[in-house]
């Protein structure tokens, strides 16, 4: 019988990821400003703007795409060019470009205007692993890469990131064990100003399509920004992110339903948005409720693997 445990619990901690012989995984290093090697897009005509953002701790390794503070925003919106995206990927002189960039998604050159329009606009709070794309050969290679915080992205409906703005390179979800990477920045930078492995964070899909993305001012921390996905920032509205905000009643709900319920008034299941943890939820007649605290911290996570707590 003791033989028997011994044996599932090894089974357990292998497939739990705690296999610490496993190789690492090389992962590229791409900065705020640099260009890339071999981008889609010719990254001097503008199509996207990073902006200086020191990437801040996150609560946990693994980030779902619809966590309010996730990503954030500026008063000026135009961080990417949408619809020169558009008109370059729909040019038929660029249709070889086209028709790779498509099959990154799985979608055809025909699909791509569409595809866009539900694609949103936004700059990364931390720094953000994605399996990135170069184009080689008239083809979309793929590669591991840490992009830096600051970098402006186009995320998809489910708020993971689609399309790195300046190149337009397509972005894929992470796939790999985010605690098992080595990664290599540009040859005479051992690595950026400000970075932190406890910043690092892989973006899984949120559980359903958005209708919208609770964002934070980059510039001004306590001012959020709700933009409606598929909008540039012509929409967009503002809120305090220090408002109180009353935690609804979850008794009963199926953990879909808790989860849609929490991020309509800007929380999440299973912690807090990313700018903050906030002081314990104090009475308000009669009501509980948490402030969003702008000062950052890092809570411990699990002992082996990764995910948020």
């Amino acid at each position: 019988m003791v033989r028997r445990i011994t044996v599932l619990l090894v089974l357990v901690l292998v497939t739990s990821g705690c296999d610490r012989d496993a190789p690492m995984l090389l992962v590229k290093a791409v900065a705020v400003g640099v260009p890339s090697l071999a981008p889609f897009f010719d990254e001097s005509q503008g199509l996207g703007h990073d902006t200086a953002v020191r990437s801040l701790p996150a609560p946990g390794s693994l980030q779902q795409g619809d966590t309010p503070g996730l990503y954030g925003g500026t008063k000026q919106p135009g961080i990417c060019d949408v619809e020169q995206l558009r008109e370059f990927l729909t040019d038929p002189r660029n249709h070889r470009k086209a028709r790779a960039w498509g099959d990154v998604f799985g979608i055809t050159t025909d699909g791509i205007p569409d595809f866009l329009d539900r694609l949103t606009p936004v700059l990364l709070r931390h720094d953000t692993l994605v399996k990135n794309h170069d184009y080689k050969k008239e083809k979309a290679v793929p590669f591991d890469s840490l992009l830096q915080a600051g970098i402006a992205v186009l995320v998809d409906e489910q708020g993971v990131p689609a399309v790195k703005c300046s190149c337009g390179n397509p972005l894929l979800p992470f796939t790999g064990d985010t605690d098992r990477i080595d990664v290599e920045f540009p040859p005479g930078d051992t690595a950026w100003k400000g970075y932190d492995r406890s910043s690092v964070v892989a973006v899984r899909p949120a559980s359903r399509q958005l209708e919208r993305l609770a964002l934070v001012d980059v510039h001004e921390p306590d001012r959020g920004i709700t933009r409606p996905v598929g909008t540039t920032g012509e929409k967009d509205t503002s809120f305090s992110t220090r408002k109180m905000r009353v935690v609804p009643d979850l008794a009963g709900s199926t953990s879909g339903a808790a989860s849609r319920r929490l991020a309509a008034v800007g929380l999440r299941a299973g912690g807090w948005p990313p700018w903050g943890w906030p002081p314990p939820m104090t009475e308000r007649g009669g009501r509980r409720t948490t402030p969003w605290s702008p000062r950052p911290t890092r809570r411990p996570g699990n002992v082996c693997g990764s995910g948020s707590t």
